[in-house]
């Protein structure tokens, strides 16, 4: 019974994987889903790391890459979105080190500036790539969770090694499908309030595998959220005789945590009044939140929550009863009828 109950949790985090995965490339608002569920990962892998990430740290372009401000002091502002093969995590001690920012740095960038640390730090990864080596058959997201408890337990960097873990587990398990930015285990383990960092042997691989699964069911519940506010942008659109730039302010804010009217006047090139305007049409109809109360510097983001915690009711997650794929290509609020 323990072996199957292990069966059962490991294909209902994998075909959750699979269903993100799905829905970050066929999703009518994939854009927005991409972006918010990147931001979100950065923020749970932060708050583990005991450096808190909030919205206005965070920096998106017109491509839609996310990006932290200087102000970001957690371990995953370099390694989140950044790619490192599984033959590098598992074979060169100073590409794993490099990737998590830990390099010699003079300019006092967040590196390691004293040579004979990053001599030690070297040795220590050394030693937990090969203790890991036995972990290298095994099912990917079994194998993810003791590498991630083997990293807790050599400690090579000596600080924000409980978030390296996670990076690190994260890319050898669900970092080989592309539904994770890198702080998918972080987002459903920062839920559970359990003893994870401790466990071992079975109850860590359920643990691990429950987190995964939890954490993807979250990033989907995110898109069909995202999908609801869209439907309603399109309805509000389509009932105005002259939409102008709305829909472009929609799609804006939908990209991402908020927006004010700089940076709306800035990104679809308004004056401040028209931008000002187009933001309160949007606020009363209930399309974007006012979140500030300042009137000379007004905060607006859409009524859509970040990733809550996933209720656990004994319910399958996993229900095939709604549909996971859409076809159109086009922005949410030209979607057919």
């Amino acid at each position: 019974p323990l072996e199957e109950d292990r069966q059962l949790a490991y294909a209902h985090a994998q075909e959750a994987l699979g269903r993100l995965d799905e829905r970050m490339r066929l999703s009518p608002v994939r854009a927005a889903f991409r972006v918010r569920a990147h931001v979100a990962e950065r923020q749970a892998l932060a708050a583990i790391d005991a450096v808190p990430l909030h919205d206005h740290d965070i920096e998106i372009d017109g491509r839609g890459t996310v990006r932290t401000s200087t102000f970001d002091l957690s371990l995953g502002r370099r390694s989140i979105g950044t790619p490192i093969s599984l033959d590098a995590l598992a074979g060169d001690a100073m590409a794993v080190l490099d990737w998590l920012g830990m390099k010699p740095d003079p300019m006092g960038d967040g590196g390691v500036v004293n040579g004979p640390i990053l001599d030690d730090m070297i040795a220590r990864v050394e030693t937990w790539q090969r203790a890991i080596e036995r972990w290298r058959p095994s099912p990917p997201l079994i194998a993810s969770a003791h590498v991630a408890a083997s990293w807790r337990s050599h400690a090579p960097l000596g600080r924000s090694d409980l978030a390296a873990s996670l990076l690190i587990g994260d890319r050898w398990g669900p970092g080989r499908w592309n539904g994770s930015h890198g702080g998918l285990i972080a987002l459903g383990l920062d839920t559970q309030q359990s003893g994870w960092r401790m466990a071992r042997d079975a109850a860590l691989e359920r643990l691990w595998l429950d987190a995964i699964r939890d954490a993807a069911q979250m990033l989907l519940d995110l898109e069909l959220r995202l999908r609801g506010f869209a439907a309603r942008a399109r309805h509000f659109l389509d009932s105005r005789r002259r939409a102008g730039r709305l829909g472009d302010v929609l799609h804006l804010a939908m990209l991402r945590p908020y927006v004010t009217s700089a940076m709306v006047a800035r990104h679809l090139q308004l004056t401040s009044a028209g931008a000002i305007k187009l933001l309160t049409i949007a606020a009363e109809a209930g399309l974007l939140i006012e979140r500030t109360g300042q009137a000379s510097y007004r905060h607006y983001a859409i009524p859509v929550a970040a990733p809550p915690g996933v209720p656990r009711d004994g319910r399958n997650p996993l229900d095939r009863s709604e549909p996971s794929i859409w076809q159109d290509d086009s922005v949410p609020w030209d979607w057919p009828g």
